[in-house]
C-alpha cells in the first residue's frame, strides 16, 4: 500500500503531465462520427462519457435506417472507456429488442424471415479498440469483417 502524498501539489503535478492523463482529458481530443448512406458508421478519436450518449443516438439512428445491420469502422478510435463500450452494447440491446418484436409480428403474419445474428459488422478496427473487445469478451457480439473487405 502506498502512502498518500504529503503535499497537495503532488496530484496537480501529475495532472500537468499530459502523458500521464488518459486521452479523454487532453486538450484537443474529441470523438468524430461519420455515417454513410450504405450503413457504415465510422468512429474516430476518443469515445468516453462525454461522447457516448451522442454515439448511442447515432448508432440507433443508423440502425433505424438499416435494420438489417450496419458496418462499424473503428479504425480511427484512439481511446474507448466503459461508457463508450456501453453505447455500443446499449444500441445492440435496443436492436435485439426491436428485432425480437419484428420477428414475433412476422411469425404471427405467417412470414418468418431470419434476422441477422448481430446488428454490427466490424470493419477496420484500431489496435486499442480490438484489445478492448478482446479483454472485455464483447468481440463475439459483433460479426467479424465481411470477406473481401480490408481491416
Amino acid at each position: 500500500m502506498h502512502p498518500l502524498p504529503d503535499s497537495p501539489t503532488a496530484p496537480r503535478a501529475l495532472a500537468d503531465d499530459h502523458g500521464a492523463l488518459p486521452p479523454a482529458t487532453r486538450a484537443g481530443t474529441r470523438m468524430t462520427v461519420e455515417t454513410t448512406p450504405d450503413g457504415t458508421v465510422a468512429v474516430g478519436g476518443v469515445i468516453d462519457s462525454a461522447g457516448a450518449p451522442r454515439l448511442y443516438r447515432i448508432l440507433r439512428a443508423a440502425l433505424d435506417r438499416h435494420p438489417e445491420g450496419i458496418r462499424l469502422d473503428l479504425g480511427g478510435v484512439t481511446f474507448c472507456d466503459c461508457a463508450g463500450l456501453r453505447a455500443f452494447l446499449a444500441a445492440r440491446a435496443a436492436w435485439d429488442a426491436h428485432a425480437a418484436r419484428a420477428s414475433r409480428h412476422r411469425s404471427l403474419a405467417g412470414r418468418a424471415a431470419p434476422a441477422p445474428r448481430t446488428p454490427f459488422t466490424l470493419g477496420p478496427t484500431s489496435p486499442r479498440m480490438a484489445r478492448l473487445l478482446l479483454l472485455t469478451g464483447t468481440g463475439g457480439l459483433f460479426s467479424p469483417p465481411e470477406r473481401g473487405r480490408s481491416q
